[in-house]
């Protein structure tokens, strides 16, 4: 494949009309979402006759589409999954963007040949993840926003899957696929593609030493969650250089106007660089001012590729538009307007039309882009009983295309000046040759589904939801008779550890990595202080686990030693992987029997679960956005439960201390305030550079005991965060009570119990 082939311009379309303009403007591919289970729930996304009407239009001009089915999907919607996807599987959809590992699972099984993307939702920041994808048939991957240009290169380099990477656009504050927020607040869930952006809201932030509570001053505010709009212009080369083979364009939400605005850009530079390497790359003021004008916040960042975080990334206040600036975006979009939307997009033909007395009537026309040339005949000509048809005549009629989708540059006539057709006959002629045209152009794209294969499809996903469904009665049933329940902590100082070693309550205790492995901790010391608390965790009839980073990755900053085999062998329980790589990456060490998947490794449905289990792993924690009725309709016994903690709502690669006051490297604790007055927790991690910003309400299920020996549940957990030790011990104390002795009492003040009643949309 040549290097021009291989470098994609990729383009948003949140309705059939941005499709049309981005094509207009230059996109080799566009990424578009259907009626159901999109990032995007509020775009103007286009039903099914409209989605296949513009998979057609697209390919009749040569350019790929691809559909995002990038949410987490409940179990009664993946029934539903395959009969959705049919009807764009057989127009052709060049590839489908996924999220739930087990959307992924039932398109690879059902569409063998159908190419899968695996959406930034997935939160892949390694090569070992990705690589784990490209066994189950994915061929290519959106890694993570925050990566540099160095990690994405080794994901090229060592999953050997195509990369690609957001160049241009709105960016989350939030790793994708991380953020709990909006679904917390408002039952909006950006997993399930409603996301209601309170990261893009005012807030004010206060905090102090590593732990110690905050004073409740406030320090700074602003929009202190809201990173300002990325532009890589300037990284294209460095960018096609480290191997992404596809840039994305963000901004499905936004008017078709931006979108073909912004195209026309990129694909300038792009091609400056194919036809002259970096040598002749120089991007001009005059283009940044015009992606500038078209949308930004408070101007532009370059985002991570060439830094892990900064404080110049963030629109802290941003900027409102005077008169004169909305006058010339208001220009500018009517200038792209007239320019990509109402352009006329039809298909430019040349073409010939013989009418001669006694012969055939007979079109042949040639599409211009491609070259394809079609022939068509109807009926034999007659000769003229009274006026025969000019030449004019015949031309005229035939170049009445409108509505087609085609146009004639040329049409010449060949006629003997003696014949007549109905005017009828010329008009039926030239939309047979039309659709003949459309037949040849779309011939490499229609896909067939045999019948009875497609009467199968859903059968086959009814019935194993029907096995699924037994699986968990029978489990059920087994738990009934076996109602213990084992309790885990998960805790984040020594102190709470200490305090959990003497509950006789607690059977397995998660201690942080954070406790064996800083950024200047020797491997000798880390295995000396890990075998300390092991022989501690033992004497008191503990076991351990080792709870490992929320966000992995080989960036210079947040590098994890690969000590995990070491740790196996000195007699830990296990590891809890809370992230995709992390997970990927114990498999390829050979630990894939002692790790169990986090809650934000998702396993929103039966089929995302047998996803992991196809790879060894068969335990993993029930997700958090789920409600009673979703878990009970789950097979719960080899999963861990959350029943306590102040859970985490974001992980960011961006740093709030170091956004408003400097980075101190000390492991600082803040309080974010919103407008309503609710103030989250934060927690710095400076060893693996990530803030984790809690729910400030802390969930309690513990008086759900019943529910939980119901659902076939073995083992729940209690997650401490920044509770004293004597908190700790009583929360300890009551979880006993309640699970081991059935009393009916829950924690002391103000709690909540999450998703468990109302869920997510």
């Amino acid at each position: 494949m040549t290097k021009e082939k291989s470098i994609e311009l990729l383009a948003p379309a949140g309705s059939v009309t941005a499709l049309k303009a981005v094509l207009e403007a230059g996109a080799d591919a566009v990424y578009i979402g259907g009626s159901r289970f999109g990032a995007r729930a509020y775009a103007e996304n286009p039903d099914e006759a409209d989605l296949v009407s513009a998979l057609d239009y697209a390919h009749r001009r040569g350019v790929r589409v691809y559909l995002t089915v990038n949410t987490l999907l409940k179990e009664s919607e993946l029934n539903e999954l395959v009969d959705y996807i049919t009807p764009y599987y057989i127009h052709g959809v060049d590839a489908v963007l996924v999220q739930d590992f087990g959307v992924l699972k039932v398109l690879h099984e059902n569409f063998p040949d159908l190419p899968l993307h695996a959406s930034t939702q997935m939160t892949v920041t390694g090569p070992y993840s990705a690589a784990m994808l490209g066994e189950y048939g994915v061929t290519r991957v959106v890694p993570a926003r925050e990566l540099s240009l160095r990690e994405l290169k080794d994901i090229r380099e060592i999953s050997n899957l195509e990369v690609e990477a957001f160049v241009h656009g709105a960016i989350c504050v939030c790793y994708s696929g991380q953020c709990l927020l909006s679904g917390m607040i408002g039952g909006r869930s950006g997993n399930r593609g409603r996301c209601a952006q309170p990261c893009r809201l005012r807030y004010s932030l206060s905090g102090g030493q590593r732990g110690k509570q905050t004073d409740g001053k406030t320090s700074f505010s602003g929009e202190l969650l809201s990173p300002k709009d990325m532009c890589t212009l300037d990284f294209l080369p460095d960018l096609i250089e480290a191997g992404v083979c596809s840039f994305k364009i963000e901004g499905r939400m936004k008017q078709a106007e931006y979108g073909a605005g912004v195209v026309s850009i990129y694909r300038k530079y792009i091609d400056l660089y194919l036809n002259g390497g970096r040598r002749s790359y120089r991007v001009s003021q005059k283009d940044r001012k015009t992606l500038l004008t078209l949308f930004n916040r408070d101007g532009f960042t370059d985002g991570y590729l060439t830094r892990h975080n900064g404080a110049d990334m963030i629109a802290l206040n941003r900027h409102t538009l005077n008169e004169q600036e909305e006058k010339t975006r208001a220009d500018l979009y009517e200038k792209m307007h007239s320019r990509y939307v109402e352009k006329d997009t039809s298909l430019v033909l040349t073409g010939n039309v013989t009418v001669r007395a006694g012969r055939s009537l007979a079109m042949n026309v040639t599409e211009l882009r491609t070259g394809e040339c079609v022939t068509v005949y109807g009926e034999k000509v007659q000769p003229a009983e009274n006026r025969p048809l000019s030449e004019q005549r015949i031309y005229d009629q035939v170049m009445k295309t409108g509505g087609s989708g085609y146009r004639f540059r040329e049409l010449t006539v060949d006629t003997d000046g003696e014949s007549f057709v109905p005017m009828a006959q010329l008009n039926a002629l030239r939309r047979e040759v039309f659709a003949v045209m459309d037949e040849a152009l779309l011939a490499g794209s229609i896909r067939s589904v045999p019948a009875e294969k497609e009467r199968m499809l859903s059968a086959d996903l009814t019935e194993i939801s029907s096995l699924n469904r037994q699986k968990q009665k029978n489990s059920k049933a087994e738990a009934w008779a076996d109602s213990s329940i084992r309790i885990s902590a998960e805790v984040q100082t020594e102190e709470q550890f200490r305090a959990v070693l003497s509950s006789k309550d607690i059977d397995l205790i998660y201690v942080p990595y954070g406790f064996f492995c800083r950024k200047d901790t020797d491997d000798g010391k880390v295995l000396e202080k890990a075998e300390t608390l092991l022989a501690e965790a033992r004497k008191c009839g503990k076991k351990l686990s080792l709870a490992m980073p929320y966000i992995e990755r080989n960036d210079g900053i947040a590098k994890i030693r690969m000590i995990d085999q070491k740790i196996a062998e000195l007699g830990y329980e296990g590891f809890l992987a809370r992230s995709f790589e992390t997970l990927a990456r114990l498999r390829k060490e050979g630990l894939v029997s002692l790790t169990r998947a986090d809650s934000s490794v998702y396993t929103f449905n039966s089929e995302a679960r047998n996803f992991l289990k196809s790879f060894g792993f068969d335990e993993d924690t029930v997700p958090v956005e789920l409600n009673k009725k979703e878990i009970l309709n789950r097979q719960n016994d080899t999963s861990e439960l959350i029943v306590y903690g102040h859970l985490p709502l974001m992980i960011t690669a961006q740093c709030l201390k170091k956004t408003t006051s400097g980075c101190t490297n000390d492991h600082p604790s803040l309080s974010l305030t919103d407008r309503k007055g609710r103030s989250f927790r934060v927690t710095c991690d400076c060893d693996f550079c990530y803030n984790i910003i809690r729910n400030p309400v802390v969930l309690s299920l513990l008086s759900e005991t019943d529910f939980m020996k119901r659902i076939g549940i073995r083992l729940v957990r209690l997650v401490f965060t920044d509770e004293a030790p004597n908190t700790v011990s009583e929360i300890c104390r009551i979880a006993g009570r309640t699970i081991h002795a059935g009393t009916r009492e829950d924690v002391p003040g103000e709690h909540t119990k999450g998703h468990f009643n109302r869920g997510v949309e």
